[in-house]
């Protein structure tokens, strides 16, 4: 599976197509991260922001979501495209950042959210 990043994609249909393939987790956007005062700061890309400046030379990107793609490895290939970005796994009512767990893959991500989940249920 795959998310291509080409001219006109957006935010929100990165996030959509995600969450297609991994309903307990989602992914997080972010312009470049600011250290103001030793203090890092997030801004989060809103769901209509286009990824058009992201995209290199060549005019599209890929990203690999494959079930063995873990945390870590997917957040680097959006750094590679010029963006920080996140993922969170679903944990009842809350969302909860993987930092811990960025060894995971996606899949293992979103079985033990979906497990969590059912609980809450």
């Amino acid at each position: 599976m795959k998310i291509h990043i080409e001219n006109g994609t957006s935010v929100g249909e990165i996030k959509k197509v995600f969450t297609t393939y991994y309903p307990y987790l989602r992914i997080e956007l972010y312009r470049n991260r600011l250290n103001i005062n030793n203090v890092e700061k997030k801004e989060a890309l809103p769901q209509n922001f286009l990824l058009d400046k992201y995209i290199h030379s060549t005019g599209k990107a890929t990203i690999d979501i494959n079930p063995d793609v873990t945390v870590a490895s997917l957040e680097h290939q959006f750094e590679d495209v010029g963006l920080t970005s996140e993922v969170l796994r679903k944990s009842g009512n809350f969302w909860i950042e993987t930092s811990l767990t960025d060894n995971w893959t996606l899949q293992q991500q979103n079985a033990e959210a979906e497990e969590i989940s059912k609980h809450f249920n």
